[in-house]
């Protein structure tokens, strides 16, 4: 078998430089020109037969209200003209790549709508298609690494994309996916059928609602991709150290007299020997995008599938300790790179499929009416033992657990968008009301504790699992109605936006194995105040007051907690920000000032249990500053990057064991880096017409795994490189692309904090290859 497996890749690892080989060789014998790093521009041509009419048009006047007007009978071979979405809507019109490519100059503001960067009072940036594909990003997480307010804190090689923004932690199951939340893969989403990944720093509960699972440092939608007005058949080989193979497949089209219907289907399969020891990954996606826009009505629709058999998966590591908080178990050094701790036996195979829909109708010609509804299941099987440090030189113990968890998700909006003139003033009215419900139900079963090493692992037999150890069911249900009113005065000069949303979260949680039953129903207003004052009109000064809310909690983890299935309230987080935007025609330059204070959720020792209890407590600040900049800073020089001071204090924080009374109070939160820098470069090299360079730096400083801080984490930086090489392929005369980057270049070791509870690490990804070809037909 092993000799089989090891011929098959060989066969793969052959094949895939033989197609590289063969372009550019094809290329240099034919001896054609290699352009630079933008594709050609796409025709579009004019249909055959004759039209009998030319759709009509829209036009957008200087106070965003839209005008309609008949055009006369179009001549017999004219091109397709689309049609225009007007400022109320969102569907066919997302906002246009800035210069250089790599992001957007605008992105959904919840259900604000699609606003400009200049024109948002907030620090919010779109990552695009482009970004993503010339980085070989394979889930949101890699597209996330460009991001110096975002932190990934869950371990490379465990199927989990956890982060942290702004110093709080956001779970992957937070993120939205077209403005709804709950719709993308649980865990981990592919980046291959996305057009764009905004993300948003702050609490945004006025903009987008609740989150299910209360992320407050800031929000991630994801924006799938639709069929453009010009055809696409793209075909990409793949390949990941250490034998990771795959093929990715890219096909649009659009029909009708002005290409109103619109057909997009992105897939993806990969699978063998991933960068870690020991570890192997199979991936694969197929999602399929139909969508049709009209004079007045527009709709979008996405129906996908993901699942992945990750084995064995790394897992974060904890420590053993009592109390939890105040560990004296130093951090170890961090093992070899691709040093895989976990036993061979150890699995990771979720699933996950998803349909929803959205539409649009413009009810006058300046009033939109809005819906979209969507329903995804997941479903997780898993095997593994959560390693618990017992010694400063590596030696772990945990408690084996096989586990099935499954989700059903149900989200659904309406909403009505008005653009009205009082004079002077143009007020963009919204209103939303959205919906959610997740039902979640965990069963699993325990086995014997078992022992191994970090550094040198020993082999485990497969453990006998005989304990029934959870057996879950909640249901999670929020509701929320939203008003806003954004008035614009002296062309756009200075601009308000007021608004407010009522939010009801209700949790029913029972515990089968205890016949413990709870719930909790509260509901809360969440208000929302920005500004935006505009000297001159290239320079945006903004300050904004928003609060976010913590969702209700239910405590799960059996291995982890004395209280899985208590219900923990929701709570208020409350952020002030002001921050400056300079948009300078081909760059544009960021600067951000946030204070954000929310409630605590912490692991506290209980007096009689040996597992601590999670529970409120206390309270979290972070005042940071952030500086980002992107675009061209010359044609064949691109930027992205900046960086984000934060500092974390815990405050109003403290909790007890028998006599011992231990307080945090100006201690620093656990995860919380003071100096996160990311920056990324591109060069279109000019003696090699076709040729980019690319180049990102990552660095993080020092941070602490605890709540008490006797453990602290290094400081660590990442360098990153690349190469890709673009030109006409000698068949069809269209790109054919070439790209190569090496992640982590110098092999660092380092850990990642990972706040599960109050004490855990997790482990970096080392070197890692990635290759790929991209063929256009």
């Amino acid at each position: 078998m092993t000799y089989e497996v090891a011929a098959r890749n060989v066969v793969r690892a052959v094949s895939l430089g033989a197609v590289s080989y063969l372009a550019l060789s094809l290329d240099v014998s034919t001896g054609q020109q290699a352009f630079a790093q933008n594709l050609p521009p796409v025709t579009v041509d004019a249909p055959s037969q004759p039209k009998p009419r030319q759709a009509s048009q829209r036009s957008q006047t200087s106070t965003s209200r839209v005008q309609r007007r008949v055009a006369a009978p179009a001549p017999r071979r004219v091109e397709p003209v689309p049609y225009v979405t007007p400022s109320t809507g969102t569907l066919g019109a997302p906002p246009a790549p800035y210069a250089g490519g790599q992001v957007a100059t605008g992105a959904r503001l919840g259900f604000l709508g699609n606003r400009g960067v200049m024109n948002t009072p907030f620090n919010q940036t779109s990552y695009t298609a482009e970004l993503i594909q010339n980085q070989q990003a394979r889930t949101v997480g890699d597209v996330l690494y460009n991001d110096p307010s975002v932190r990934m804190k869950t371990p490379a090689g465990n199927g989990i994309d956890g982060l942290y923004i702004r110093g709080f932690y956001h779970d992957s199951g937070d993120y939205s996916m077209n403005g709804l939340y709950g719709m993308a893969p649980f865990y981990s989403t592919s980046a291959n059928f996305l057009e764009r990944v905004e993300v948003l720093k702050g609490p945004g509960v006025l903009l987008n609602g609740m989150p299910p699972a209360g992320a407050i440092g800031g929000s991630i939608n994801l924006v799938t991709k639709s069929a453009p007005y010009f055809d696409i058949t793209q075909l990409t080989a793949l390949y990941a150290s250490k034998s990771q193979f795959g093929m990715q497949a890219d096909v649009a089209r659009r029909y009708g007299e002005n290409k109103e219907w619109g057909i997009r289907f992105n897939g993806l399969g990969r699978g063998g020997s991933t960068a870690f020891d020991r570890q192997t990954d199979e991936f694969g996606n197929a999602v399929l995008n139909l969508d049709y826009r009209g004079e007045r009505v527009r709709f979008s629709t996405d129906i996908g599938y993901q699942a992945e058999n990750l084995k064995p998966p790394l897992r974060f590591l904890t420590f053993t300790t009592s109390p939890p908080f105040a560990t004296t178990i130093p951090v170890p050094a961090a093992p070899k790179p691709g040093t895989n701790y976990m036993p061979d036996w150890a699995t990771w195979k979720p699933r996950d499929a998803f349909a929803m829909t959205r539409g649009e109708v413009d009810l006058t010609e300046s009033v939109t009416a809005y819906g979209a509804v969507g329903y995804h299941r997941s479903e997780i099987d898993y095997i593994y033992p959560s390693p618990r440090i017992t010694s400063a030189n590596g030696n772990w113990t945990a408690v084996p657990f096989n586990g099935r968890d499954v989700y059903d998700n149900y989200a659904g909006e309406v909403g009505v968008r008005a653009s009205v003139d009082t004079g002077p003033i143009n007020h963009l009215l919204t209103v939303n009301y959205s919906a959610f419900e997740r039902d979640y139900s965990s069963f699993g079963r325990a086995a014997a504790a078992v022992n191994s090493n970090l550094y040198n692992p020993v082999p485990i037999p497969y453990p006998n699992f005989t304990t029934v150890a959870q057996n879950l069911e909640t249901q999670t249900r929020l509701t929320s109605v939203g008003i806003a009113d954004t008035m614009s005065m002296f062309n756009n000069r200075l601009q308000l936006i007021v608004g407010a949303r009522r939010q009801t979260a209700a949790v029913d949680s029972a515990n089968l194995l205890t016949a413990a039953k709870s719930s909790v129903d509260v509901p809360t207003w969440s208000p929302g105040y920005a500004v935006i004052v505009k000297p001159l009109e290239n320079v945006s000064l903004y300050a904004n007051y928003i609060e976010g809310l913590k969702a209700p909690e239910v405590v799960t983890g059996v291995t982890t907690y004395s209280n899985v299935g208590e219900i923990i309230p929701p709570a208020q987080t409350k952020q002030k920000e002001a921050g400056v935007k300079v948009d300078m025609g081909r760059v544009t330059v960021t600067a951000s000032w946030f204070d954000i204070t929310s409630p605590n959720i912490i692991a506290v020792a209980v007096p009689g249990q040996t597992l601590p209890a999670r529970r409120l407590a206390g309270e979290q600040q972070n005042r940071g500053v952030e500086l980002y900049a992107f675009g061209e800073i010359s044609p064949t020089v691109r930027i992205l990057g900046g960086v984000t001071l934060i500092d974390g204090e815990v405050i109003r924080q403290s909790t007890s064991v028998g006599s011992l009374i231990f307080n945090f109070n100006g201690k620093t939160p656990v995860g919380v880096s003071a100096v996160n820098l990311n920056l990324g470069a591109e060069w279109d090299t000019p003696f090699l017409p076709g040729l980019t360079l690319t180049g990102r730096v990552i660095h993080t400083s020092e941070s602490y795994a605890n709540d008490a801080n006797t453990q602290e984490l290094p400081a660590w930086t990442r360098v990153d490189l690349g190469a890709r090489y673009t030109f006409l392929s000698p068949w069809n005369g269209k790109p054919i692309v070439i790209r190569a980057n090496v992640e982590n270049v110098f092999n660092e070791a380092y850990w990642n904090s990972y706040r599960t509870v109050s004490s855990a690490v997790s482990l970096a990804a080392p070197r890692t290859y990635l290759l790929s070809t991209t063929f256009n037909f």
